[in-house]
């Protein structure tokens, strides 16, 4: 519905110029819903146009209106008059006050009275275009889109100057108005336009040049519809527009923007011109993801906003969405088209979506590895080798059992190709092209001929036809204007058929066949979709959509389900073969959705790519491979200006890509990722570049590093990098090279290719959402490994919920064989080992871990094995971090205690042994903590050993022989299967050591003094003998009993004394009788007990007791050390 023409009152306005206006009329009309009943569309008019946007005399009516592009129907259309314009009878005399800017307040002002709070669109052409980018400088929320058309944020100085003559026309001509127009409509239009329109023809009647008859028409056309004030009105507008004059920078203004910004420009523009349009676009891009650019192609110059309105509202409809059914561009890759089941789901995806009523059109690839096997049989051919029997089996296998559709015009055109290449002995890029062209053609040709036969209206479509490129052979680059023209018009023609298309191929100027790189029929497909506007590019390939990394290498790779374009873009960048930066660029710049799918699942949602981003970015791992690192070194180069200069000259001229470069500063040296196959030529030209400074020594040497790859962390932000790098150094993979990108949000590693797997899945584990992956080696699993293994076994899936670590037990060995199982073993571990372990070397598990890239190694030593420790060494070099139960390597030499700690450092692994003494008890990490926290530890006395301690708390507690208290203790399982290993009392000997060593002192086991509980005439002999004489212990233990003082009680203790602070300690270990009131006289069952004594606390003991012995609580100690292990970095 049209209203009538409304006002505004505007009080006490002051202009950025500083004039102030007690009152301005602000006139308004609004068309089609009511105002706040439905999405507001604001638009603002041009030169000499006006608040009429629709209706009889609307300027604008082609666009908005019922059932038009912007539908009156379903919105509301406001539009202000500029103040001064004329059309509501009030005019301003004094221009030079306004700016664009003061509009712009003006219309906010406008907006704020009738309390419009969203605006759904801010359309504007020319300088009303001008006009809305000043209104979102000022209002950064204003508008959910705005649309900028044949407009730019500033007047550059080409306009200013053209305005600055109108000026001079409208202040001095006594035609003012008609002899601006006149001059205004030759920057309007173009010199081609004109010559389309007149042809330099002349009107009879007034004997005139037609195109002057035109301009007069124009001039006195405007003269009686518009007032001289009004012209100088908005000639004053259009050359102040500068959202950036007096403010921030045009980045941290449009930075604050939340809009959607939609640039329109126009090729033949000469006011706003598309050069200057895209400039504005690439600037804006660099830091904000929703902003789109289109282009008008027309040659009839700044006019044609106002004249191609089927373009126009092509380009629209993204924003308002009223075009039904819009075709869908679906891209079929090679793999996806091989013979057998994937041709035929390609089949059936086509024809599925026909009957569904989808309007598609289809790229495809040459089928199956077509390309590969044809570069293969030219490079036979070339040396003159014997192709034919190789071009056989190709034609047989593109026929497949397809033999009803005619390809024979392919095939012979691949016959004489090659035997052309193969009597010259060379083939030139050109002809390579002709070659390799085939395989599309025959592709296209064979699923088109196919559809058709089940009943599809299909159409060849060759792209050469349509895709016209400059003569780069071999990566030819489109030319847009001829190749979009192209393209538009044979859809037009065809567009009641499913058109097959050719990718990857195009033609030049002289319908040479010409192709378009790598990722060139994915590129075909994103410029297709381009040129038509096409609702969406889906591209089927063989994988569900794009993964956080490959997931042939990183077996616990997500696939992400949305990305940004920008996000996609950066992907593409560093290397994912599943994208390619210039097949993004065309969809991006239309909005156009990419969503990867698989053929083979076709009912998976795949990934959609589109312009929205999500808040907290995203990471992924790419990865380049097939490259070689080049290192310039030289210290002379330090300080010099122009190597850098020199070092790329030479890889330009050589026509080297560099992918990556990391220089070094203390001394000068450069490093270079190139291509595998250029890195000798690029090594070799350097040479010679850099002849000289070898002979000055300013450079040392140039070399390249082969078997090298570059994984790239896409959205790592710098400052939290090190948590995956601190992850790559503990699994003992340390990059070659590092670099990150200017805005800190990538970071790329050259790795050794041999390295690559490994590090891929430790840098995944320590990014991603997916649990940390800790495989562990289990060496003893007797009663403490047995109970240890079921216990992580049991545990396994709580503590991936809980803490997102995955504990996977990928070897178990005694002292035979080993159970090697990469996913980690079952529950049936037992009867696995016994069947299936095989005979193995320590060597043997740990090439098995290096084979299947298995990150994250925790070897565990659950034996009481001296033989074992030996094995330390070994293991710790090969990545393992260790975890032991077992005391031995502890209680060895001072020597070896240090020489291990000192491989452990040297490799930066960690060695836990919390269960060395007291089983589970926090005791060592007490004593470490206390140690390293500067206090002076005096003392350490305690019972530890809980077979013992129960031995001795059951033997003073009740009135029973001693060899009867042995015989439950061993009968309960409490002692060594011999239980004078108990009664010597070297166990606690060894403890005891242990606990002096994390106190820095260098004792050795041989200056302990042991008190052995075992009678000199028992020592010797074997087990058996031992344990039918028991009772001999009976009256030597019931004396020491009887001789106690009154509440008494005896225990087994060992105790650290003496001067601490020196190299050595003392240490003793004895039977004692304590007073039954103490707290080591009140012990009960078989808790252990441990006093730390120390400066700071004086007489007062720090107490640690609990349950010192069993299997259960020692297998759930070492299962607390993985953890810990395990949650560090």
């Amino acid at each position: 519905m049209e209203n009538k023409l409304k006002s505004i009152l505007v009080q006490d306005f002051t202009t950025d110029n500083g004039a102030f206006y007690a009152c301005i009329n602000l006139s308004y009309q609004v068309f089609g819903l009511t105002l706040n009943t439905a999405p507001i569309v604001l638009v603002n008019h041009a030169l000499t146009g006006n608040s009429q946007v629709i209706g009889e005399n609307g300027w604008w009516n082609e666009l908005i209106g019922i059932d038009k592009t912007i539908d009156s129907t379903k919105y509301t259309i406001l539009a202000f008059n500029v103040p001064g314009n004329g059309f509501d009878g009030k005019i301003i005399d004094n221009y030079r006050d306004f700016t664009a800017r003061d509009i712009a307040k003006l219309f906010i002002e406008g907006l704020n009275y009738l309390k419009v709070n969203d605006v759904f669109a801010l359309i504007g052409g020319s300088v009303g275009g001008g006009i809305a980018w000043e209104m979102i400088a000022i209002e950064p929320k204003l508008t959910q889109n705005l649309i900028a058309i044949a407009t730019d944020w500033k007047s550059t100085d080409w306009l200013i100057a053209n305005c600055y003559l109108q000026e001079k026309i409208l202040n001095n001509s006594r035609n003012p108005i008609e002899d601006a127009r006149i001059h205004a409509m030759m920057c309007y239009r173009t010199p081609e336009s004109f010559k389309e329109k007149f042809q330099r023809t002349v009107n009879d009647d007034e004997t005139l040049f037609n195109v002057e008859s035109w301009l007069n028409h124009h001039g006195e056309k405007l003269h009686k519809r518009f007032q001289l004030s009004a012209y100088k009105m908005m000639n004053q507008l259009l050359k102040t527009i500068d959202i950036t004059r007096n403010r921030d920078s045009f980045d941290k203004i449009i930075e604050a923007v939340e809009a959607n910004i939609y640039i329109i420009g126009i090729n033949s523009d000469l006011f706003f011109t598309a050069n200057e349009n895209k400039e504005t676009y690439n600037e804006i891009k660099k830091f904000k993801n929703n902003v789109y650019y289109s282009e008008i192609d027309s040659q009839h110059g700044h006019d044609a906003f106002l004249m191609e309105y089927e373009q126009l509202n092509t380009l629209l409809d993204v924003v308002f969405k009223n075009k039904k059914n819009k075709m869908k561009i679906v891209k079929f890759g090679g793999k996806s088209l091989g013979n057998g089941e994937g041709i035929n789901r390609v089949l059936e995806i086509i024809i599925d979506k026909k009957k569904k009523g989808e309007n598609i059109a289809v790229v495809v690839s040459a089928r199956g590895n077509a390309t590969d096997e044809l570069e293969d049989i030219l490079t036979i051919a070339a040396k003159n080798g014997n192709y034919k029997p190789l071009l056989e089996s190709f034609k047989v296998y593109q026929q497949d059992n397809y033999t009803d559709v005619d390809l024979s015009i392919e095939f012979a055109t691949l016959d004489k190709l090659f035997e052309g290449v193969s009597l010259i002995g060379d083939y030139s890029n050109k002809i390579k092209d002709q070659v390799l062209a085939q395989g599309e053609v025959i592709s296209a040709k064979l699923i088109t001929a196919v559809l058709n036969q089940r009943g599809v209206n299909a159409k060849f479509a060759d792209s050469r036809e349509l895709i016209k490129t400059d003569s780069k052979f071999g990566d030819a680059q489109p030319l847009e204007q001829i190749s979009k023209k192209n393209v538009i018009q044979y859809f037009k023609q065809n567009d009641k058929t499913v058109n097959i298309i050719t990718g990857f191929i195009g033609s030049n100027q002289n319908n040479e066949t010409t192709t378009l790189g790598r990722n060139g029929s994915n590129y075909t497909a994103s410029l297709v979709a381009n040129y038509i506007d096409a609702e969406e590019l889906q591209n089927y390939t063989n994988v569900d959509g794009i993964y956080t990394a490959n997931p042939d290498l990183v077996p616990d790779a997500k696939k992400i389900d949305f990305l940004s374009f920008n996000e996609a873009n950066e992907i593409a960048n560093f290397g994912a073969t599943i994208l390619h930066a210039k097949t993004i660029i065309p969809l991006l710049e239309k909005n156009i959705p990419l969503r990867i799918l698989n053929t083979f699942n076709h009912e998976n949602q795949g990934t959609l790519i589109t312009s929205k981003s999500n808040k907290e970015g995203i990471k992924t791992l790419s990865v380049l491979e097939n490259v070689a690192l080049v290192n310039l070194e030289g210290r002379g180069l330090l300080g010099k200006t122009g190597v850098d200069a020199r070092i790329f000259r030479v890889m330009g001229d050589n026509d080297i890509s560099v992918s990556i470069i990391s220089q070094g500063s203390s001394e000068r040296g450069i490093g270079l990722v190139v291509a595998a196959d250029k890195a000798s030529k690029a090594m070799i030209e350097l040479e010679k570049e850099f002849e000289n400074d070898f002979y000055s020594k300013d450079v040392n040497r140039i070399s390249v590093t082969d078997n090298v790859s570059v994984i790239s962390i896409i959205g790592q932000d710098l400052s939290t990098f090190h948590k995956p790098y601190t992850a790559l150094i503990k699994n003992k993979i340390v990059p070659i090279l590092f670099n990150n990108t200017v805005t800190g949000k990538n970071v790329s590693l050259v790795v050794n290719k041999s390295q690559l797997h490994k590090a891929l899945n430790v840098i995944h584990g320590g990014i991603f959402g997916v649990s940390k992956k800790i495989n562990i080696a289990i060496f003893g699993h007797g009663l403490v490994g047995g109970t240890l293994i079921n216990q992580i076994l049991e545990s396994a899936d709580t503590i991936e919920k809980r803490k997102g670590i995955k504990l996977n037990v990928f070897a178990i060995a005694n002292s035979k064989k080993v159970l090697l199982n990469k996913n980690g073993v079952s529950s049936n571990w037992k009867n696995e080992i016994s069947n299936n372990g095989v005979l193995y070397t320590i060597n043997d598990v740990i090439a098995y871990a290096n084979e299947n890239h298995l990150e994250n190694l925790i070897a565990i030593d659950n034996t009481a094995s001296a033989p074992f420790v030996e094995n330390y060494i070994d293991l710790i070099e090969s990545s393992f971090d260790l975890i032991s139960s077992n005391k031995v390597a502890n209680t060895l030499s001072y020597k070896f205690y240090k020489k291990l700690r000192e491989v452990l450092a040297d490799n930066q692994k960690n060695y836990l042994y919390e269960t060395n003494v007291g089983a589970g008890l926090p005791l060592i990490d007490t004593i470490k903590l206390l140690h390293l926290s500067g206090e002076n530890v005096t003392k350490i006395k305690g019972v530890f050993s809980g077979t013992l301690s129960y031995l001795f708390n059951i033997f003073s507690a009740e009135d029973r022989p001693f060899s009867q208290v042995l015989q439950e203790a061993i009968d309960k399982g409490f002692t060594e299967p011999d239980p004078r290993e108990d009664l010597c009392g070297n166990d606690v000997g060894r403890k005891l050591l242990i606990l002096a060593r994390e106190l820095d002192l260098q004792n050795e086991f041989e200056e302990i003094a042991i008190q052995n509980l075992i009678p000199e005439h028992l020592r010797e002999g074997d087990k058996a003998g031992f344990l039918n004489r028991l009772q001999e212990l009976d009256a030597i233990y019931a004396e020491i009993k009887q001789n106690q003082k009154p509440n008494y009680v005896l225990r087994y203790i060992g105790e650290l004394s003496g001067d601490l602070q020196q190299d050595k300690g003392n240490l003793e270990v004895k039977l004692v009788s304590v007073p039954s009131d103490t707290a080591l006289g009140g012990l009960k069952g078989s808790d252990s007990f441990f006093e730390i004594y120390t400066e700071s606390y004086g007489d007062r003991p720090i107490v640690i007791q609990g349950a010192g012995a069993g299997s259960a609580v020692t297998a759930r100690g070492v299962f607390g050390d993985i953890l810990r292990l395990s949650e560090k970095g």
